[in-house]
């Protein structure tokens, strides 16, 4: 409904051109809030805002004014006048003819300079290669006249309209004894001179021509995509949408409107910058991170968000002003997957029709940008395509985003966002944050010890699921993933490779020998060697080795831990914690701290006794 005011002109504003104060980005949309100044006389006046965002949800928008009585607020979608898009249309294809016509002089124009540069290229061509009948002696044939002997003359006639062929004449001039007088090499080194100036400027120009050309494809380019948008937009989405504000006056004067409505096709995601240094003097002042958190944000709503305040919010954005229902939350088992297939299968049986469904039938192939009749619909459609091609980091990072307590980051800078769908990386906040080193090694596989910290959240800031960089010293070491952590949490961030601690693997020793009496037995003993130094000079370093020691599943199988010495922690209150344990996954695991410049070995040593009769084999689990 369109409200009607005799007498009043409508006052018209452009969303785009509208100055945006504020814009709160959600994990699936944005909420805009943009302000309208305008000077009213006295009375009912109506305002217009034209265009505004295709993506637009249409229950969201609100008005809030100031010196003004707010009568209504309409939401309005009418047919598009596409007179003025097909004017636009009609400029456009006259400035592509007309750049295009100058494309092509410039083509004719580098064609003829090609054809010159070929010209001077021949006669230069013809000169090196000399006279056909000069010997090798330097001397003339009897033909060539002799020097101060009269000319030789060419008759030039037509015959039948034709012209005579200079190159030909040229030829001719050059067998009588080009090479032979001053005059000639006079004449030979001008046109030597002539030849290369003529040459180089010509080559010259032809460059700057062809970058001409080069500049106006592009310029065809940008003008066929122009074109390519307004014939889309006048076949797919020939709406205008605009909000309606009906406003009354009691005196005349200056009017503030604040219009806030949600868009779609704009989201946001956290991600992180983690800093580490390996410092000496770090271990006396107790060892930190840097964590910078900095929100991604990306929009393609169709208007730009310039010099506007940005605040990232996990909360969902609500609509209209009742809050949202709250439904019964149940209960129930789990069932197993399989049989949640087999009923799903059976289901399928029993419903199955008796023929096979067309592409018709099923939706395929049958769709068609016109069902899509609001900006709702078309961001869960277009959001159904993402999602089903998201990785399961993605979808976990998603529910645990859905899952965490509501929270608002707000940036404290003015921030410019365009509508090109790219990403904008912007900080929220820098934190020190303070942890504890340890290193760890799996010699067997790796001689690398690789550096970890268990960093605590000491910030009032609830880390977001997201992807974190991290950095060492300054220098960019792995990309890792954060769970979401609460303020007060720990977490576990590793750091990639640390080379001032030295790991070698030494090469094993297997013997064979055998036991028993009435049964024999093979016995196996394995001697393993593994040494660790530390090259720090101030700092200690603790690390943690482990080793794989088999595990039998089988009574005739007997692994037996030589050294080291597995001692249990609770055998004595007052001793040491133990040295090497066995772990969780039947690995030995040393907790070692060595101190600067310390070397250290780790002697290895088990026995795996089994009928003689029968081989062993391995397998990891």
């Amino acid at each position: 409904m369109i409200v009607e005011q005799p007498g009043c002109a409508p006052h018209l504003f452009e969303a785009s051109q509208l100055a945006t104060k504020s814009v709160i980005v959600y994990s699936d949309r944005a909420e805009v809030k943009r302000l309208v100044t305008v000077d009213l006389p006295k009375g009912n006046q109506e305002i217009i805002i034209q265009n505004v965002s295709a993506v637009i949800e249409r229950q969201s928008v609100r008005v809030d004014g100031r010196g003004v009585l707010i009568q209504e607020v309409q939401y309005q979608e009418v047919p598009m006048d596409m007179t003025h898009e097909t004017d636009k249309i009609v400029e456009i294809e006259r400035q592509k003819i007309e750049v295009e016509n100058e494309r092509f002089a410039i083509e004719d124009e580098c064609c003829s300079i090609k054809k010159r540069i070929d010209v001077l290229d021949g006669v230069a061509a013809q000169i090196s290669s000399g006279p056909a009948s000069m010997g090798f002696s330097g001397q003339c044939s009897s033909s060539i006249p002799a020097s101060g002997s009269q000319p030789h003359l060419t008759r030039r006639h037509t015959v039948t309209g034709q012209e005579p062929n200079p190159l030909a004449m040229s030829q001719n001039q050059m067998s009588t004894g080009f090479f032979f007088n001053h005059e000639s090499l006079d004449n030979l080194a001008k046109f030597l001179g002539y030849y290369g100036d003529a040459v180089r400027d010509m080559k010259k120009e032809l460059r700057k021509r062809q970058r001409e050309s080069e500049q106006l494809s592009e310029k065809i380019d940008h003008l066929d995509r122009q074109l390519d948008q307004l014939r889309c937009l006048a076949e797919y989405d020939s709406i205008k949408r605009n909000i309606s504000i009906v406003v009354e006056m009691e005196e005349p004067g200056k009017v503030e409107l604040y219009i806030t409505y949600q868009v779609y096709c704009a989201a946001w995601k956290p991600c992180y910058d983690i800093r580490a240094s390996s410092a000496e003097e770090e271990e006396d002042n107790g060892a930190s991170v840097q964590l910078c958190y900095y929100g991604l944000v990306e929009q393609n709503t169709g208007d730009d968000w310039k010099d506007c305040d940005i605040v990232l919010s996990t909360c969902s954005a609500s609509l209209g002003g009742s809050p949202p229902p709250l439904s019964t939350l149940s209960a129930t088992l789990n069932t197993s997957r399989s049989t949640r297939r087999h009923h799903a299968s059976s289901a399928a049986r029993r419903k199955a029709p008796l023929s096979v469904p067309s592409e018709e039938d099923m939706g395929f192939g049958s769709f068609d940008y016109n069902e899509i009749v609001d900006a709702a619909a078309l961001h869960r459609w277009h959001n159904g395509g993402v999602r089903s091609r998201s990785s399961e980091e993605n979808s976990v990072s998603t529910q645990a985003l859905e899952s965490t307590v509501s929270t608002c980051f707000s940036i404290p800078r003015a921030v410019t966002i365009l509508s090109n769908a790219v990403e904008h990386k912007l900080l929220i906040s820098k934190s020190e944050l303070s942890c504890a080193f340890s290193h760890e090694t799996v010699p067997s596989r790796s001689t690398s010890a690789y550096l970890s910290a268990l960093i605590t959240n000491t910030s009032q800031l609830p880390l977001l699921p997201g992807a974190a960089a991290v950095y060492v010293n300054n220098c960019f070491v792995t990309k890792t993933h954060l769970r979401l952590v609460s303020p007060g949490e720990e977490f576990r961030c590793n750091m990639g490779v640390d080379p001032s601690v030295k790991v070698e693997y030494k090469a094993p020793t297997v013997t064979y020998d055998q036991v028993g009496f009435m049964s024999k037995s093979t016995l196996m003993t394995h001697e393993q060697l593994i040494s660790v130094r530390s090259a720090k000079v101030r700092q200690s370093v603790k690390i943690t080795v482990k080793e794989q020691i088999p595990k039998s599943h089988d009574d005739k199988i007997k692994v037996s831990i030589v050294s080291p010495e597995i001692k249990s922690s609770s055998s004595s209150k007052n001793s040491s914690p133990p040295d090497a344990r066995l772990n969780k996954d039947h690995n030995l695991e040393w907790c070692v701290i060595l101190a600067p410049g310390q070397h250290r070995l780790l002697p290895v040593r088990y026995t795996i006794e089994h009928p003689a009769s029968e081989s062993l084999s391995y397998k990891f689990n």
